[in-house]
């Protein structure tokens, strides 16, 4: 059983070899520094060491084309400030990684928006990988690991236009532009999409969305129905017509008032369920059965905290790598507090669970 084929029967509940074996959402650069110095060998990325499953996204752009043009506005010792590729205004600092601190952004009225509008043509030939090709087809249609593309959700572009609390305002002030946004958004990601999914063979598709923080999401369930649902439904369908029903949402936070409203949406998986924001993987599969796949949920805290709490969240995790349609994965990329050994110990605790489904279980059946 190839990656490919044991990847598709997992996330449906099918008989496997093994679990699927992932790092969902990668690694801080400064996680992987100190980890060089601490025994990872130089010539060999994380992924490599550890010999994850491979998988492959095709590099499709939901940017704004033509882009805005990059460049530095302010600059010091400690800080820099710049225009980024999405018109975006930003301070960075300049000495280690971290949440940038955002000051600008490129809407802020209705007529910002109708100019930006003319940067989002689906049909634009860039929009593709230059190698789009019948020899990459042919490629997508015989490797033996899981492709997929990553689109850009609807709050998650909204809030790249606008900024999170220019965002959030406008739901109220003025309701009609964002659903022009929201339902502009969905017509551009059907069309965009509408080549690969007829041509390409896709496995999966994830939408990035980051909605939430550690309480909630950043909307009500009422607004989310209102502005964001019908429009999930639209691009989810779309999908699907093309043979293609594992559709995840990424976002982090607490997202357990807006979850059935992602299922009802078209989505059927979640990541990274984050642990500190109060997301309990095992409770969401008892919540939403095996109608929900999940990814993610082993607390990145737990690994900087050493082999007893390492071992306690893996226990904690371990009834859902037994029943299936769940793949293991921390809650978020892993950060430089996590030592090198602590985390070459999480793994080998993972794959004394990878070979845990045998052919024979009886979690081994199609979902309810």
């Amino acid at each position: 059983m190839n990656v490919r084929e044991r990847f598709i029967r997992h996330m449906h509940y099918q008989k496997i070899d093994r679990l699927p074996f992932y790092e969902f959402l990668g690694f801080w650069a400064e996680t992987c520094n100190r980890w060089y110095g601490e025994g990872l060998p130089v010539s060999m990325s994380v992924y490599d060491y550890f010999d994850f499953d491979k998988r492959e996204s095709i590099l499709i752009d939901f940017g704004p084309l033509p882009r805005f043009v990059p460049r530095t506005l302010e600059e010091n010792e400690r800080y820099r400030t710049t225009v980024t590729d999405f018109g975006i205004v930003k301070r960075d600092l300049k000495t280690d990684t971290s949440m940038a601190t955002f000051i600008d952004f490129p809407v802020k009225a209705r007529d910002d928006w109708e100019k930006m509008t003319k940067r989002f043509t689906p049909y634009d030939e860039r929009r593709y990988p230059i190698t789009w090709s019948d020899e990459l087809l042919k490629y997508y249609e015989t490797v033996d690991h899981p492709i997929s593309f990553v689109m850009t959700g609807f709050f998650a572009e909204a809030r790249q236009l606008m900024g999170l609390e220019r965002l959030l305002i406008m739901f109220y002030k003025d309701p009609g532009l964002v659903h022009d946004i929201m339902d502009f958004w969905a017509d551009f990601l059907v069309e965009t999409t509408r080549e690969a999914l007829k041509q390409a063979r896709i496995d999966f598709v994830t939408i990035w969305e980051d909605m939430a923080y550690k309480h909630g999401p950043h909307i009500s369930p009422r607004l989310f129905r209102e502005f964001i649902l019908p429009n999930y439904k639209k691009v989810t369908d779309f999908v699907r017509k093309h043979g293609i029903d594992i559709i995840m949402v990424d976002t982090d936070g607490n997202h357990d008032a807006i979850t059935s409203l992602f299922l009802e949406g078209g989505v059927n998986c979640l990541f990274p369920l984050e642990v500190a924001s109060g997301m309990d993987a095992v409770a969401l599969r008892k919540t939403y059965g095996r109608r929900l796949l999940l990814i993610g949920n082993i607390d990145k805290r737990a690994l900087a905290s050493g082999k007893e709490a390492i071992e306690r969240e893996v226990e904690r995790i371990s009834p859902l790598m037994e029943d299936g349609g769940y793949i293991p994965s921390i809650d978020h990329c892993v950060p430089p507090d996590v030592p090198f050994a602590n985390y070459a110990y999480y793994i080998n605790l993972i794959k004394s669970h990878l070979w845990n489904r045998s052919l024979s279980s009886p979690c081994c059946r199609s979902p309810d």
